[in-house]
């Protein structure tokens, strides 16, 4: 299995950058492969879309997945205009995907009160819905584990496989340290629904979203399991905070280290 092609996220760039432009640094980085991050309403307006992809086709870029801001997706709301303008952006989103070429959607699902058993059905719902959607435009609708969501563990996981078939996964490596979860445990759960990767580092007491490298999550186990489960997407770095350019050049040479490291190749 060849080594995973290693991509930026937008989001590292945020809030210093404007999402058309973090394409230029990203592209002016060596980075192919991109994860972007809409921010606001502006950036799900179709002209947005259409301006996203003439500026990643004259810079060489392929946009993987799109990242939903998740304040602007709650798709079970009760409330009947602030449900319709939802799915009308969705809407918008599922079309700016196909324009942009774009795999798969990352969406953090549910927020906060997610032990709340009077929110998770209909929430489930409205995914399965959402996810079939999706499909119907060939984009996979990924859900995203997250510390302060819903899909925190494994049996997490397993619920939404169960109950929306359709739906992929997001796995985000410093999510899992900040939630105690087991990375392994969540990435095989995920299996062959395991659409995108994010990168970041966690350790107890620091900055959230450390760089890799720079904090304590056991890379080589991380990047075994993704071997195990037969993950063949890009990996997508997304630290924060990052204010040196250089650090994420380093973050991608440490990751290259760590794939190389678990299987034992040796660089040339």
């Amino acid at each position: 299995m060849k080594p995973p092609e290693i991509g930026l996220s937008t989001a590292a760039f945020y809030p210093h950058h404007l999402t058309e432009d973090a394409l230029v640094t990203i592209a002016r980085l060596g980075f192919r492969v991109v994860e972007v991050f809409l921010q606001t309403d502006e950036e799900y307006s179709l002209s947005f879309g259409m301006e996203l992809d003439k500026r990643r086709r004259d810079l060489g870029l392929s946009i993987h997945s799109l990242h939903m801001y998740s304040p602007y997706f709650d798709l079970w709301a009760p409330y009947p205009r602030m449900a319709r303008e939802t799915h009308e952006r969705f809407e918008r989103l599922l079309e700016i995907a196909r324009i942009l070429g774009a795999a798969a959607l990352t969406w953090h699902g549910l927020r906060y009160e997610v032990d709340d058993p009077r929110l998770l059905s209909p929430f489930l719902e409205s995914a399965a819905r959402a996810g079939e959607q999706a499909q119907a435009a060939g984009v996979t609708l990924c859900i995203e584990n997250v510390s302060w969501c819903y899909l925190r563990t494994p049996d997490h996981v397993r619920t939404i496989r169960e109950a929306c078939p359709q739906l992929g996964f997001t796995f985000d490596t410093f999510q899992a340290g900040e939630s105690g979860a087991d990375p392994a445990a969540l990435i095989h759960m995920m299996d062959s629904r395991l659409m995108t990767v994010h990168l970041a580092d966690y350790a107890p007491g620091a900055p959230r979203h450390l760089p890799p490298g720079e904090g304590c999550l056991e890379w080589p186990v991380i990047m075994r399991t993704l071997h195990d489960v037969r993950y063949g997407g890009p990996l997508i770095i997304e630290p924060a905070y990052v204010s040196d350019p250089a650090v994420f050049l380093r973050a991608r040479d440490f990751i290259r280290r760590m794939w190389d490291e678990a299987y034992g190749v040796e660089r040339g």
